[in-house]
């Protein structure tokens, strides 16, 4: 039995392309429920009331030739070094999140009400937003450096943005020291299952 009745609550934390959600998989494949905040807050942005609100707020520039919010234009209008665009990120997130966050929290007690097996919150920032409260466990991914930039690498991501991101947040070192497993992701994925199956069943 855990804080949650016969629910474990695990948070799991890393940089991008660590390996979270091969681990949010296979937890999934143990009966888990996989709460993945990116894609609950990308579902927001669906939401008539949501686009009415940023629309409000930063104008028809927003919108694609459907009606459809474009991504694209919004990432243009927030993310950067500038006071003003750090103004309109603030402004996006506080339409945005407490949604975001009220459907996690709803997601969440019902899976413990049906009692899954494993929740697994993957929420950017769970440390310094205060998610880790409602976990049994944190886990935190871990890759060397010459991994991770060859991972990068792979998927197309820009080096310079992730670090500007990372600005907003603790230290890796400082995530690490807060987690209850360090999980080192140097091998292949099934030597990462492997390492998470022995986790477990401890």
């Amino acid at each position: 039995m855990t804080a949650h009745g016969h629910t474990r609550v695990i948070g799991i934390i890393g940089p991008p392309c660590s390996g979270k959600s091969t681990v949010a998989q296979f937890l999934q494949s143990f009966g888990g429920v996989w709460l993945n905040a990116d894609t609950i807050a990308k579902e927001q942005l669906l939401e008539p009331e949501v686009i009415s609100a940023l629309v409000a707020e930063f104008g028809d520039q927003i919108l694609s030739s459907d009606g459809t919010l474009s991504r694209e234009r919004i990432a243009d209008l927030v993310f950067g070094e500038s006071e003003a665009s750090q103004t309109r990120l603030k402004k996006l997130e506080s339409i945005v999140h407490p949604r975001t966050r009220e459907v996690i929290r709803e997601a969440l007690a019902k899976a413990i009400a049906d009692q899954a097996a494993y929740v697994i919150l993957d929420v950017p920032l769970l440390l310094e937003s205060g998610w880790q409260d409602e976990c049994d466990e944190v886990w935190c991914l871990h890759v060397s450096p010459d991994r991770h930039q060859r991972l990068l690498d792979a998927r197309g991501w820009d080096l310079a943005e992730l670090k500007r991101r990372e600005k907003r947040q603790l230290s890796w070192d400082e995530k690490q020291r807060r987690s209850d497993w360090v999980i080192e992701n140097d091998g292949s994925v099934e030597d990462l299952r492997s390492k998470v199956r022995d986790r477990l069943e401890r």
